[in-house]
């Protein structure tokens, strides 16, 4: 059974020599510089779904100046590497993203990602006294285990909130929500500015789901959101699931959601948002780059966490942070050692900082976005992942169990237009988690 587990990272691979007999082995020394003991007369070939996962040639050719990268940026990964990967010749790094990307559970089955492991214990790209591990923000990699093995370091941080004009709340003496009923409070006051308090994208009713298990995580702590990826006994029927679905219904009772939310898809909730006809709209950080051409000069687009219900929550400053763009290396790359030096360059504190810079991306490298000249929506939600700390909030059930995230998502939707009951919405959801737990055909998984 395939399993995805947070375990202890493995020791850095390096071969063992013999002690004396009177004690243990002792280690090969290892090389700062060249921890995989690369042979850098190997080009290290790096195909990507976006341009910054070839950031890190330059970092490479830079140490190592006799190596030879060659990143190419494609759109068509799965074409590209499907055929290569069954004749055994695929690329020494891949970055997975995009509309063409791989079937990463797939290639894992057949045995096609190296255990990326022994790079968590290797020296720093940029700081010998310290290992990659130690520059990646709590949590971060988890999303990347595959039956307690690392298969992929996902590079991006996606960072999910409210999303305000701050120019809108300044013009109208707005102060941001710090609790629940604030927000409410709050959503009254633009009702009678004339707006649409809350605007979401209710042909895709995952952005609600989003906020309430958000909301549910922070009222109750971690362990709200394991049970329910580990299809545990009544895991939706948790005290903790229920007042978040309420709260969020609550904006629907008070007549605070933006009129036609229901039909909207993204872009139209975006659009209608932008042009200031609502005030707070959920969405992750990527809504930037989205809409780039459309949001107004001088609007200050900024993000919010979602205010907990109040003062007891269990995760005050909790923060939903969904580590995506999975890098990996091929287990038959010709230069696997290579590829793995590529990724401890990648993880660098100065690729990261490029990285943000030209591609408007956070990365899961700790403080590498810190100081840096970027825009309000960035640098807020920048702020909110500092300020998270061991409180980043993740799940993983809607990667696993993608048609069980669908129908969840659609009930959702469909409570808080008005259309379920809480105790049906419940049920409803309850019946579809206990039926997946039941079905043999499909694989598990399971967090720890």
């Amino acid at each position: 059974m395939l399993k995805r587990r947070v375990v202890l990272q493995g020791a850095l691979a390096g071969a063992l020599v013999s002690g004396c007999s009177s004690g243990p082995p002792a280690r090969t020394p290892v090389d700062p510089d060249n921890p995989f003991k690369a042979a850098l007369d190997k080009p290290v070939e790096v195909l990507a779904g976006d341009e910054y996962g070839g950031f890190g040639a330059a970092a490479y050719r830079k140490k190592h100046s006799s190596a030879t990268v060659k990143p190419t940026v494609t759109a068509q990964l799965r074409d590209l590497l499907l055929p290569r990967f069954a004749a055994g010749s695929p690329p020494d790094v891949v970055l997975n993203t995009g509309d063409g990307k791989l079937e990463l559970g797939r290639l894992v089955r057949e045995g096609q990602l190296s255990d990326l492991r022994p790079l968590l214990n290797a020296p720093a790209w940029d700081n010998a006294d310290v290992t990659v591990k130690d520059v990646v923000l709590p949590g971060m990699l988890d999303a990347g285990r595959y039956d307690g093995t690392l298969r992929t370091v996902n590079y991006v941080a996606t960072v999910y909130g409210l999303w305000y004009s701050a120019a809108l709340f300044q013009r109208f003496g707005w102060d941001v929500p710090r609790t629940w009923p604030e927000l409410l409070a709050l959503g009254t006051e633009m009702k009678a500015a004339g707006l649409g308090p809350f605007i979401h994208a209710g042909a895709h009713p995952y952005y609600l789901l989003e906020m309430v298990l958000t909301l549910a995580a922070k009222t109750g702590g971690h362990d709200v959101l394991k049970r329910i990826d580990n299809l545990e006994d009544g895991a939706w029927k948790d005290e903790s699931v229920t007042r978040a679905v309420s709260a969020a219904g609550e904006l629907a009772r008070r007549g605070l959601i933006a009129p036609g939310s229901a039909e909207y898809d993204h872009l139209t909730s975006q659009k209608r948002f932008l042009a200031s006809k609502a005030g707070l709209l959920p969405c992750g950080n990527w809504l930037e780059n989205e809409m780039k051409s459309l949001i107004p000069p001088n609007f200050a687009l900024t993000m919010i966490g979602v205010p907990p219900l109040d003062g007891s929550s269990a995760l005050t400053r909790g923060l939903h942070v969904e580590a995506t763009a999975p890098l990996l290396v091929p287990a038959k790359a010709t230069n696997e050692a290579g590829g793995f030096e590529y990724l401890r360059a990648m993880l660098s504190k100065d690729v990261a900082t490029q990285v943000t810079e030209e591609a408007n991306q956070l990365t899961i490298v700790r403080g590498a976005a810190d100081g840096l000249e970027i825009g309000t929506a960035l640098r807020s939600a920048r702020d909110l992942l500092s300020a998270a700390g061991d409180q980043v909030i993740t799940w993983y059930f809607a990667d696993w169990y993608p048609e069980f995230a669908t129908a969840v998502a659609a009930a959702t939707g469909q409570y808080i237009a008005g259309g379920l009951q809480l105790s049906e919405w419940t049920a409803r959801v309850q019946s579809a988690a206990d039926r997946l737990k039941q079905d043999k055909a499909i694989t598990k998984y399971h967090r720890d």
